[in-house]
């Protein structure tokens, strides 16, 4: 019989004892042991113990060096964690997997702070790439282009002249296009908003003159990507595998995509067929910001084809995706009062009866849903639209979720824990408004709401499931960096002091369990990841310090020494990022902020 051996009902300081060294069957045979440092289990008993022992893709035992010793055999590795930290597998819960790993191929702004910065990247990166037909990529900041926050088509023109440009920018609700890429993709200043059933769902800004200034809007976007040349799959398969050595050399061992269809799907798929996956992948069904479902009898059938097909540990469907509003910097988030600086308040993407009724139907036949809302308006109407359902179908174990949460009236902050929905956070996408609200989203949204924004800590005191995520390529994909960001509040040089409104500021504890045990929740794989236990998946990552005993400045300095997923070591050694410098300050000593992160991994 298989020995296991797990702490249970021995506390946080609990320690399992040590149990006689005897003769090992090949069903008792360590493949791998953890020792000589802390072992973070992320149970909610806070159980904590000396050492693992892995067999196969499974762990086989946790407890104390004494007891995981007696695992080991003459072909064991055994891993010296020096005093480190060994933890679950870091779970990233909102990602856009493949978006992120071809922009790690593609220009990346996501530093430039300037109109001129911004020209003179382009124009370099456009010399350097000759025979590149499209100039792609991105990751624009808002406030790299006062007083607006938006760019124009003029810029672009004088950089590439000769070829067509489209660059996201960094949360993918605008696009920015030139003059060239509007040409082929027959854009004029005639081109009406695009509509679907009667309704606007994206806007091309135009100047006064009603001239397209090459910027689109949420829906509008899809004018000109769908001009631009799709990569083969050969270019995306490669493009996966470089990001996930990325992911993998930051401690990740699962993501969930926030974005995705039946194409994606089947790339993880090949990869894992090949023996090249080394990142569990849950993938929901969604298009891009702006795009609307109908649950078209198509829809509803592609919906089934992917939970039907994607079942196992590795490539996952089942979750369907909606977007609620836009973003606060556009003035496309929607809100319950209007902008501080515009007269209007966003609008959300379904009215309220029809998101009902496609969230009932969706509930009938068993689904999960997530639903993008950013502004107080959108997060209210997601949760109506909730507990439509849940007064409709009855109890069902549901994992609901909702993303971003970046302005939440408090009468809907006790509605998360009192309708069993989960808070989908990215903790680095505070980080953080200027203090004098001179950044866009400060300004737009009116220092009145700023206590409003990302309440972290009043959502999880009411007893709601958080989980975090990085909403990759929008931000840095590296776990620490929300771990840093959610337990200070503040830029990498410690702005502004004592973090932007620290109450809502999150425990050690907490912030692991977002990455860890809750998510795993969320993703229904509970059973299986997200906690150190016996006859769990080994999917585990080992730092060089233990989280608990170091100052959170040093958390952006910590090393992972060892990722492990499903028993097998994907990374180990090698260079750790340095994160202070992926993180650079604004001059001023103002907060540097997830506008001048760089989430495209080297």
């Amino acid at each position: 019989m298989k020995r296991k051996t797990l702490l249970a009902g021995l506390g946080a300081a609990g320690i399992a004892s040590a149990i006689p060294r005897r003769t090992l069957g090949d069903q008792d045979r360590a493949t791998i042991v953890f020792r000589n440092g802390v072992v973070y289990t992320s149970r909610k008993d806070g159980a904590i113990a000396e050492a693992v022992a892995v067999s196969g893709d499974r762990i086989l035992a946790v407890g104390s060096r004494a007891t995981v010793d007696g695992y080991i055999a003459p072909s064991t590795r055994v891993i010296d964690l020096k005093g480190g930290m060994l933890l679950p597998g870091f779970i990233d819960t909102h990602t856009h997997f493949v978006s992120g790993s071809l922009a790690r191929t593609q220009i990346a702004l996501d530093d430039a702070e300037s109109p001129d910065d911004v020209f003179k990247r382009i124009a370099a990166w456009a010399h350097a790439h000759p025979n590149e037909a499209w100039i792609l990529g991105g990751n624009w900041q808002y406030d790299a282009f006062p007083p607006t926050g938006l760019p124009t088509k003029q810029l672009l023109d004088r950089a590439v002249p000769d070829r067509p440009v489209a660059l996201d920018a960094f949360d993918g609700h605008s696009l920015w296009a030139n003059s060239k890429a509007m040409a082929l993709a027959g854009v004029t200043r005639a081109t009406a908003d695009p509509t679907q059933n009667g309704v606007v769902i994206g806007t091309i800004v135009r100047d006064a003159s009603g001239e397209p200034t090459g910027v689109f809007k949420e829906g509008a976007q899809d004018l000109v990507r769908r001009v631009i040349p799709v990569p083969s799959n050969a270019v995306v398969l490669s493009a996966l595998v470089g990001g996930m050595q990325a992911a993998s050399a930051r401690g990740l061992t699962s993501v969930i995509n926030a974005s995705g269809d039946l194409n994606e799907m089947a790339l993880y798929q090949t990869l894992h067929d090949r023996g090249q996956l080394s990142l569990r992948t849950t993938t929901s069904y969604s298009a891009g910001a702006g795009t609307r479902h109908t649950l078209s009898p198509q829809e509803l059938e592609a919906f089934d084809a992917a939970r039907k097909q994607y079942t196992g540990d590795w490539v996952r469907a089942g979750v369907v995706k909606f977007f609620m509003d836009g973003v606060v910097e556009t003035h496309t988030a929607d809100m319950l009062q209007p902008y501080a600086n515009d007269p209007g308040r966003g609008e959300p993407y379904y009215p309220a009866a029809s998101y009902a009724a496609m969230l009932i139907e969706l509930d009938k036949r068993g689904y999960a849903v997530m639903t993008h809302a950013i502004g107080d308006a959108a997060v209210r109407a997601t949760l109506d639209g909730y507990e439509a359902a849940v007064k409709a179908n009855g109890p069902r174990d549901r994992r609901w979720r909702v993303e971003h949460i970046e302005v939440c009236d408090p009468a809907d902050v006790p509605r998360f824990a009192q309708l069993g929905v989960i808070a989908s956070m990215q903790p680095y996408h505070f980080c953080c408004p200027a203090p004098d609200g001179s950044d866009t989203w400060a300004r737009n949204l009116g220092a009145a709401r700023w206590k409003e924004g990302f309440v972290w800590r009043d959502i999880v005191d009411t007893g709601a499931v958080m989980v975090h995520g990085s909403d990759w390529p929008v931000v840095t994909i590296d776990p620490l960096v929300g771990i840093y960001s959610g337990l200070t509040r503040e830029d990498a040089e410690g702005n502004p002091k004592g973090g932007w409104f620290p109450a809502q500021d999150l425990p050690l504890d907490d912030i692991l369990a977002g990455y860890t045990r809750n998510a795993a929740f969320a993703g229904f794989m509970e059973d299986r990841v997200g906690t150190i236990e016996a006859g769990k998946l080994a999917d585990l990552v080992v730092l060089d310090r233990d989280l608990r005993k170091v100052s959170p400045q040093d958390v952006l300095h910590a090393h992972v020494e060892h990722t492990m997923v499903g028993g097998k070591v994907v990374y180990e050694g090698g260079s750790t990022p340095d994160r202070t410098a992926e993180l650079p300050s604004r001059s001023g000593g103002e907060c540097a902020c997830h506008r001048l992160a760089q989430p495209v991994l080297g």
